[in-house]
């Protein structure tokens, strides 16, 4: 199983881009705590406010990268993501249920079609949340759209205190004949290429309480989200789960790769590589595939002056897009690519993004 995954994973490079057929594009971004402009809160104390001037770059970002449909992680609001990709200017959302949630209202995911007004949240804190935005356009077409609650396992501060994580959300794309099950996430930060326990991977995090440790609450996660992608397979839908991972997949920090794709693909070999998890094997390809991150690279430094920076300038990308064999058939992996702000000074990673867009086109027939 090991020289089969390596294999497959070892494809995506040579994937030609003209055997597929472009005929739409999809873009994941992390757009950094967005609010909605003139907001008086803000998610951390320290957050830049942004002005009107920066959203109009946001704009100008949205369409240097040009996709049809838009992953996302850390909006606060349908408001904060109007300001992105406005409804007026024929773009259409979907934000978690989690938001619907945190507003008091019943959890389900609140969508903003074409002709609504985005809502603005009440009270005095904000959340990041997941959500979708594509263009309305002939042929495209999103939804269902539903929660995927299962991702929050919850964690623990020192004192105590437990908290909430970020939920999935899982979205039908549907272009011409093709569809595609995609599920957004956004994973618990800490744990960028740590250790962590394979005893984790395999028990319902309903069965144990929040714990301290990042490492250790990316390990509950894992139980859920190999969940979902094995019910994707069980069905043959052509899956994908795209989105800031808060993990260096590359960084091969396991046995044989990163206990993460250990955990998702079911394959965990022990020292005398024995697979140590009984579980199905799935196949699972992920772009980009050791390929450096060029988000921000004319302003980090590769030698952080700190240990305590290290983590901020690793040019090993977190985020990607994982999918099955047959969403595979349907991608052009070998054009998947990031975006860059370019020229940028220090200043545009504040106030734009400290992550930058990536783009990966599909086929339709």
């Amino acid at each position: 199983m090991k020289t089969l995954l390596t294999a497959a994973l070892a494809t995506l490079c040579l994937v030609a881009s003209s055997a597929l057929a472009s005929d739409i594009k999809l873009g994941n971004w992390n757009i950094q705590t967005l609010t909605y402009s003139g907001d008086p809160q803000t998610v951390f104390p320290d957050d830049y406010v942004r002005t009107p001037s920066d959203f109009a770059d946001l704009r100008r970002w949205r369409d240097l990268v040009g996709a049809d449909v838009f992953l996302l992680q850390e909006v606060t609001s349908p408001a904060a993501i109007d300001e992105v990709f406005p409804v007026a200017d024929g773009w259409q959302h979907c934000i978690s249920g989690q938001y619907a949630k945190d507003q008091g209202n019943d959890a389900a995911p609140i969508c903003t079609l074409t002709g609504a007004t985005a809502s603005r949240p009440l009270g005095s804190s904000r959340a990041q949340y997941t959500a979708v935005a594509w263009r309305n356009q002939a042929g495209l077409k999103v939804g269902p759209v539903a929660d995927y609650a299962a991702l929050n396992v919850k964690s623990a501060d020192s004192d105590g205190t437990i908290r909430d994580l970020r939920w999935g959300l899982d979205v039908t794309v549907t272009v011409g004949s093709a569809e595609l099950r995609i599920l957004v996430v956004h994973m618990k930060s800490g744990c960028f290429d740590d250790r962590i326990n394979f005893r984790l991977f395999t028990v319902d995090p309903a069965t144990t309480v929040p714990m301290k440790d990042a490492c250790d609450t990316v390990g509950r996660q894992m139980f859920p989200l190999h969940a979902w992608i094995a019910a994707r397979e069980a069905s043959n839908d052509a899956w994908l789960v795209v989105g800031d991972f808060n993990r260096r997949l590359d960084a091969g920090a396991g046995r044989h790769q990163d206990e993460v794709w250990q955990a998702l693909t079911a394959y965990s070999p022990a020292f005398d590589g024995r697979d140590r998890d009984n579980r199905q094997d799935i196949v699972i390809y992920r772009a980009p595939y050791k390929a450096p991150s060029v988000c921000w690279a004319e302003t980090s430094n590769s030698l952080p002056a700190t240990l305590a920076e290290s983590d901020d300038y690793n040019m090993l990308p977190i985020e990607f897009f994982l999918f099955g064999s047959a969403a595979r058939a349907k991608l052009d992996p070998s054009s998947q690519r990031q975006i860059a702000w370019t020229p940028s000074t220090p200043a545009d990673r504040k106030r734009l993004s400290d992550h930058c867009p990536s783009v990966m086109p599909a086929r339709t027939q």
